[in-house]
């Protein structure tokens, strides 16, 4: 039964099977990236060397994919490798990491 004020509202429980929410199945997923897997499988590891503060994909100055690692500073530096599986280590110095912003932080809410 419909509403008087609403036509297009159903009165609860009287709607058919058919006026339920249709379902869209997602799209298939697209093949893991060959630098997001290596990421995947260093980052435990790059996790464990005190100061990493965070392993992801980047890029090289040239654009080319890359193994992305934020470390706390510069002595960290020489604890990570240079490489890996064939791509480059980029290093980001975050000065220390990335913690949860204060409440009355101008950047907060």
């Amino acid at each position: 039964m419909e509403s008087e004020q609403n036509p297009k509202f159903v009165e609860p429980g009287s709607a058919s099977e058919e006026a339920g929410v249709s379902f869209k199945p997602s799209p298939p997923q697209r093949p893991q990236s060959r630098i997001a897997g290596v990421v995947e499988r260093s980052k435990a590891e790059l996790s464990k060397i005190e100061g990493v503060h965070g392993v992801s994909e980047g890029r090289t100055p040239t654009g080319d994919d890359a193994v992305r690692v934020d470390i706390e500073d510069d002595s960290v530096r020489e604890r990570l490798p240079t490489e890996i599986d064939g791509y480059a280590v980029e290093v980001v110095v975050v000065p220390g990491g990335f913690g949860i912003l204060p409440a009355e932080s101008p950047y907060s809410g």
